[in-house]
This record gives C-alpha cells, structure tokens and sequence, in this order.
C-alpha cells in the first residue's frame, strides 16, 4: 500500500508539474480554458477520410488526489485531410489545439498503407505544431480502442508511452523514431527503419511487432527478435539474452559492432564484425558455441528479412558515402539494387565474463 501511495503521490506530483507549465504556456495568448492539450493523437482513415483522435487530460481534475473516476478526455474528428481535421476539431469545440506537449502520435495501420503519411508530414512541417521528439507508433488497433485503453490506465497514454520508452534498458534512446526522424527521412529517403506497433494486452499497451519503413516506404512487419538483430548492428542495443545449442544461457554487453565493404563479382559483401563480453546466466557455455550461435543468428536473419522482405536489415546504405565510396559511386543511383545484390557475413569475438 506504501508503494501504491508514493507512485500516486507522484503521479499528482507531475500532474501539478504538467498543469503549471501548461499555465505558463497559455499566458500571453490564449486563455488556458480554451485550450486542448493532447498528450496523444490518434490518426487514421475512415469512410474515406482522415479521423484525428486527440486524448487529452482534464486539467480540473489532474491535481486533485480525491477526485473521482477517470480525468481523460477523447475527442475526434473528421474531415479530408489531417489539417482538415485540425481546423474542423478546433471549430466544433470553440478551442485551440496546443500540440506542444503531446507525447506521442499514433498512427493506424491504413494510414500508412494509403499513403497518406507524407501529407501529415508535410502539414506538421509547415503548420509547426509538434515537437520534433514526440514519438511515432502504429496500430492494428481501432482509434475507439486505443481511446478506450486511455481511459483505463493509470496515466494517460501518452505519458504511458514516453514512460515506457524512457524505461526501455535494452535499446538505446537515440534509435526511437519520432517525427523528426521522419521529417528528416521524407527529404533523403535512404534509411532503413523500424516504428513500433503497438498492441493492447490485458489493458496496457506493449510492443509486438515493427513496421519497416525503407526508402520511406512501408515494406512490412518483423518480429522484435528481428528487430533486437537490427539495434544491434546498428551498435543501439545495450544488451542481449542468448541460448546456445547446449541451452546454457549468456547475456552479452558491451556490444559494437564494425562494418566493411568489399565488391566481389557484381555484388557487394558487408562484413559485420561484432565484439561483446558474456556473461553467463544459466548452465556453462563455450566460448566458441556462443560465437558461433551469434554469427549464425546475424547471418541468417539478415538474410530471412532480405529475401521475405526485399530489405537491409542493416540499414547500411547510408554509411557507404563515408566509408566506402567506391561502392556508393557504384549504386548512388540504385538504392534498391544495392540491397538486392548485399550478401551477409558475420565474424564475431566475444569475451567470457566470470563473476
């Protein structure tokens, strides 16, 4: 019970937090009670048109230990394109949408399908509405479901979700995706990368799966253990948990990862060479069984995301102007045949840590 009253109390804590900078942030323009703060927004399509879902918190209640039922707010609407949708929110509610302190941005999963993302984009870009940290995720889930889930946790998804990324120990933070990554990402169009898909279980929201975005393009999902392969080449994993044949189990750290460009009979071989200590964490593994277990694990689903999904799980275009000219000049105009003609190979040394 001790515990259930210090998270509440600070909970309120930061709820007092949130109003006073809200405050803050309305003096001079307009009057706080005629503005919506999303902590969350919730975009997709329906009948043909975009639906924005803003999940908001009634800030009345958010500093009131006694009050009761939920202080979360769900209000949408609907119109043809997203700023559309903006204005029509703002004009049926008589208020002003302040985006200035939404945590994430939900996206639904036809959204991006139909192409409608490089609009909202361009629209954030020009309107200026977003921080360029908030988060990007996308959803199977109905907008109505995820409104629903907002009601039902503890704090509002958004905060939920920023928590969550924050608390994340595995991947390191500068490899979460955000709109600025995609902003930066709709003008070069060269990077391979991974939004989480989130998924409602048993009430609270979890990661289940990434979305591929390549040349940004969607190119669909992989698995997180597919996606713990893609940090972890891209030196933004902190740790992995690894079983070997022999079932004894080692967590790795300390992982980097070097890459190396050779062009052999018209492909292109980009050795991965990874280092890392082991840490044992069940039975007794052999130096050279965890090795290779890793260099088969990289390997072959390096090779499965290729040839299932036509991609680079390595996201490795982008370094090849800076460290392997040679083979940029070669494929500067052919992004696609590059990754087509990519072949894998790993070479790993690992370091056995005792206690």
């Amino acid at each position: 019970m001790r515990r259930i009253r210090r998270k509440k109390k600070q909970a309120i804590c930061m709820a007092a937090a949130l109003f006073a900078s809200l405050y803050a942030s309305a003096c001079g323009g307009t009057e706080l009670e005629n503005k919506i703060f999303p902590l969350a927004v919730l975009v997709g399509e329906e009948n043909n048109q975009c639906r924005a879902c803003y999940l908001s918190q009634d800030l009345s209640q958010i500093a009131d230990e006694r009050a009761q039922g939920s202080n979360m707010t769900a209000a949408s609407a609907l119109a043809d394109t997203y700023y559309e949708t903006q204005k029509t929110f703002e004009k049926n509610n008589r208020c002003q949408l302040d985006m200035s302190h939404t945590k994430a941005v939900i996206f639904h999963k036809g959204y991006l399908e139909n192409g409608s993302l490089p609009l909202f984009l361009e629209t954030v870009r020009k309107e200026n509405t977003y921080a360029r940290n908030t988060l990007v995720y996308l959803t199977d889930s109905s907008i109505d479901q995820l409104a629903e889930l907002n009601s039902a946790l503890e704090a509002p998804l958004g905060s939920y979700l920023e928590q969550m990324a924050e608390n994340e120990q595995d991947i390191k933070e500068q490899s979460v995706v955000t709109l600025g990554t995609l902003l930066n990402e709709q003008a070069n169009a060269n990077r391979t990368l991974l939004i989480p898909v989130l998924k409602a279980h048993n009430g609270m929201p979890l990661i289940d799966s990434y979305e591929v975005i390549e040349g940004f393009q969607p190119k669909g999902r992989i698995d997180t253990k597919q996606a713990q392969i893609y940090y972890l080449l891209g030196n933004q994993l902190s740790q992995l948990d690894l079983t070997v044949p022999s079932q004894a189990q080692v967590r790795l750290e300390q992982i980097a990862c070097k890459r190396r460009f050779t062009l052999i009979d018209g492909g292109v071989v980009q050795q991965l060479s990874l280092t890392a200590d082991a840490q044992p964490i069940t039975g007794q593994a052999a130096h050279g069984e965890v090795e290779r277990e890793l260099v088969s694990l990289i390997e072959e689903t390096c090779r499965n995301v290729q040839s299932s999904r036509q991609m680079d799980l390595t996201d490795s275009y982008r370094l090849l102007a800076r460290q392997a000219p040679e083979v940029y000049n070669l494929y500067e105009d052919g992004v696609q045949e590059y990754r087509e003609n990519l072949e894998y190979r790993a070479k790993v040394r690992v370091d056995m840590v005792q206690e």
